[in-house]
């Protein structure tokens, strides 16, 4: 139970709605660290992309290929993640002037870096070889292009074996540890990292000192700290009580950089001061932050920090040079807001790709995601039209859509293209700007997601027998299919059916002659890492995530395979299962719902959008609600309840589906049921209203 004086404290501390803050101490994401995620949505609270270890590296080379006018290869991969990482990578070198080859796997080719690409572009004259949603487990072909001539940038996120890196000449991945604060981020998000990175490094002050000193007890105390890209790199903290030993620390590490404070009238006589009289330029930074905030003029820095946003997350950060420093990157990135309009032009795509491959929704992806819906949603201005054209199709254009819809409707058919041999539509759709051309290829995704669902029907139908034989032959643990029939993109999207409907763990391998690829995935319970890494010997290639990966072999050691398989899963220890019972956000009385209000309710369902992976949609729960009527409704078997139920004062659809079984016995028109629900809305012929979706009832409490 959420005890009243916690809410009311943390919706106090932020300004928040009594309802808000006690969903978001109910989901454990309340502290000042998580809290940001949720009520900002704004650039300045995504991670500086240069936290990357060798994010630098990265754009310096990229850089010096634009200035050499080096041919550069972009390689990606066939699902959604992989098409959105590689147009955000092709979008983001041409913002450097580079024009860049690019290729997805099409066909049967291999996922990632392939030796016979890297032959072919060695002698086409390529030097930079791209790889995006790939390459953190190339170990031979990155070696292979080192010996050719070629550096490789490998941007990825999935799991690098171990401690073990590929020679890359410079690796991206947040998953490498301790290489970045948040490992949740897909493919696309990594690629518009690179390409805010390279936005940032045009800006005209990369390195300076920032300093303020102050006088205490007859003595001058400073405090100085490093910037370079707008992280701070270091800090100092020097006295004029320590003599010349302190000022010499002080010079040496200022060296040639620009010095910045705040108020230099009051400043620049300490400094000079600490120096024994010397001449010291200091730059006020005072005037251009007022320039770009005018609410922010002739105010103290100790009134800045009274006031700052981003102190609110950062309780730890505190003092005047802390609240100078985050004054100066938000300056710097109010100032550059043009440089970042081809990037921010790109999160429609990190959306797509952070919803399609389940990335959590903690963190910065819900700032990204937010933005990239919104971007999504935009009809003027600089929105995509290939998008639009998608959700013209769809049906989709008339309304605002959600994470629902771009999860289940437009990711499923932009990965329809991959899996059917053909990932290079999507990426040219997505690159396309004539009206014309782009109809052409929307119909083209459309019709090949037809086929995608026709195949997978005949396929389920084709394996079912054989699925329950290879459950039993695993004592119901795990199943694996092979068969030559399969499509190489198709084996992921029936693993995962197969998975859901009848086993812990699912593989399905398809062969071509005498090599074979397959896909494995995992209930929450089960690592497919661990799986991978039993069987790694006789892998051609393999990787991953926890709960999906995949695996090229040679078809003659799928045998050995199904026997190192029986080993695994009978020594393997299931983790605990997750409750499949709704967990109920906040209790809402009759009363709370009149005061709130529709209104005051969709408050607070937008303000704690996105909903997703890792964020599910929030479940209310309200007592005594009675039922004015109810129908069964469905085809053929009329199986679902139609309801119209008590909400506060108002009456309210609701829909409860395969509930079919509780009319008449938990339902009962004119009597009283306490209901678990989520609030959805109903757009069937073309209304947009909200509804209740009924999770579970119960009688009343006598």
């Amino acid at each position: 139970m959420i005890e009243s004086k916690e809410v009311h404290s943390l919706a106090a501390q932020y300004g928040l709605d009594p309802l808000t803050a006690s969903i978001l101490i109910h989901r454990q994401m309340a502290s000042p660290e998580k809290i940001a995620y949720f009520l900002e949505g704004s650039e300045r609270f995504l991670h500086n992309p240069f936290i990357f270890p060798e994010m630098e590296k990265s754009v310096n080379r990229v850089l010096l290929a634009a200035r050499e006018d080096e041919k550069v290869l972009i390689i990606g991969d066939r699902d959604v993640d992989g098409v959105a990482a590689t147009v955000i990578m092709v979008e983001a070198l041409r913002m450097v002037g580079i024009e860049s080859q690019w290729q997805v796997p099409v066909g049967e080719a291999d996922y990632g870096i392939d030796f016979e690409t890297l032959q072919e572009s060695a002698k086409a004259g390529v030097s930079l070889v791209v790889a995006v949603d790939c390459g953190i487990t190339s170990f031979d072909e990155i070696k292979l292009a080192g010996e050719l001539g070629m550096d490789v940038l490998v941007f990825d996120h999935h799991m690098p074996r171990g401690d073990k890196l590929p020679n890359a000449y410079a690796i991206v991945n947040p998953r490498i540890p301790g290489s970045y604060p948040f490992d949740g981020l897909c493919a696309a998000a990594i690629a518009s990292k690179f390409q805010w990175a390279l936005s940032l490094a045009q800006s005209p002050l990369q390195d300076y000192c920032l300093l303020i000193a102050r006088q205490e007890a007859g003595e001058i105390e400073i405090e100085a700290v490093q910037m370079h890209n707008l992280l701070e790199s270091s800090r100092l903290s020097v006295s004029s009580a320590a003599g010349g030993a302190d000022r010499d620390k002080l010079q040496d590490y200022i060296g040639t950089r620009p010095i910045i404070s705040y108020n230099c009238i009051a400043q620049i006589p300490l400094v000079s001061a600490f120096f024994n009289g010397s001449e010291v330029h200091i730059i006020d930074a005072a005037p251009e932050i007022a320039a770009a905030f005018p609410k922010l003029e002739n105010l103290s820095l100790t009134e800045l920090e009274a006031n700052s946003r981003i102190a609110r997350y950062s309780p730890q950060e505190i003092g005047p040079l802390s609240t100078l420093r985050n004054l100066m990157v938000s300056m710097q990135l109010n100032s550059m807001q043009s440089h970042f309009e081809v990037w921010r032009r790109g999160l429609d795509l990190v959306a797509l790709g952070t919803l399609a491959d389940l990335m959590p929704l903690w963190d910065e992806n819900r700032i990204l995601v937010r933005m990239g819906i919104d971007r999504i949603n935009q009809i003027g201005g600089e929105h995509r039209i290939a998008l639009r054209e998608l959700l013209i199709k769809l049906r989709l254009h008339e309304r605002r859509i959600a994470t629902t819809e771009v999860s289940w409707q437009i990711c499923p058919l932009i990965n329809a293209a991959g899996r059917m041999g053909q990932a290079d539509i999507a990426a040219r759709l997505f690159f396309e700007t004539n009206p014309i051309a782009i109809t052409k290829l929307a119909h083209k995704l459309f019709e090949l997601n037809k086929k995608r669902r026709a195949l997978g029907e005949y396929l389920w139908e084709k394996l079912l027998p054989r699925a329950y034989q290879s459950l039993n032959d695993f004592s119901g643990k795990m199943l694996i299919l092979v068969d030559s029939e399969i499509p190489r993109g198709i084996t992921g999207i029936l693993a995962t059916r197969f998975q859901k409907a009848l086993s812990p763990v699912a593989v399905i391998i398809t062969v071509k002659d005498e090599k074979a690829s397959g896909s494995i995935r995992c209930n929450s319970t089960i690592n497919a890492l661990s799986w991978l890494e039993s069987a790694s010997h006789i892998f051609e290639d393999f990787g991953g995530h926890p709960q999906a990966g995949g695996f090229r072999i040679p078809s003659a050691e799928i045998a050995q395979l199904n026997q190192i398989s029986q080993k695994w899963i009978n020594r393997v220890k299931p983790g605990k299962t997750e409750s499949t019972r709704p967990s109920v956000d906040v209790e809402l009385s009759h009363q709370e719902i009149s005061r709130l209000g529709l209104e005051g309710i969709e408050d607070v369902l937008k303000r704690l959008e996105p909903y997703g992976q890792g964020f599910r949609p929030l479940i209310f729960l309200t007592r005594e609600v009675k039922v004015f009527q109810a129908s069964l409704v469905g085809k053929p078997k009329n199986k679902h309840l139609k309801l119209l139920v008590s909400l506060g004062s108002n009456r309210w659809p609701a829909f409860w589906w395969d509930g079919a079984e509780n009319y008449g016995s938990l339902i009962k028109i004119d009597k009283e049921v306490d209901l678990v629900y989520k609030l959805d809305r109903d757009y069937w012929r073309g209304n947009d209203a909200r509804r209740l979706t009924i999770l579970e009832a119960s009688p009343c409490e006598l």
